[in-house]
């Protein structure tokens, strides 16, 4: 072969591979989508910083549903993400304890977008009957 050629195959083959290894991580990057999603609970939690109805209310924002747990103290209500794709599984803002009746747990599941992971987590914080 000539050297020339064999030059040429040689940059081809570390275009490929660089452009394989950009791709990779802006198209395939948990950290970067996972953003997405915390922005989007913050973007629910800041639409309704005034509003606090002071029961379950759940909120459809892009393709992503986040439900907002009113709690007794000052920050009103607890916004948690129900269908977060990429990792961490569970996202909650602000950070802090809540507790929910099984009736509100129904309420939640019956949307049909939570995730095992949130459910989970969800199932963990139900009172215990009084």
């Amino acid at each position: 072969m000539k050297r020339p050629l064999l030059i040429g195959l040689a940059v081809i083959f570390v275009l490929i591979v660089c452009g394989w290894l950009v791709y990779r991580d802006i198209f395939s990057n948990e950290e970067l989508a996972s953003k997405v999603e915390w922005s989007v609970v913050q973007a629910v939690e800041a639409q309704h910083e005034d509003k606090h109805s002071g029961k379950i209310e759940i909120v459809k924002l892009d393709e992503y549903s986040v439900v907002g747990i009113p709690v007794p103290d000052a920050r009103k209500e607890i916004w948690i993400m129900l269908n977060p794709r990429n990792p961490p599984f569970y996202k909650q803002l602000p950070q802090g304890s809540y507790a929910l009746s099984k009736e509100d747990l129904k309420t939640i599941l019956a949307s049909g977008v939570v995730t095992s992971t949130v459910e989970n987590c969800l199932e963990s914080h139900v009172e215990a009957p009084k």
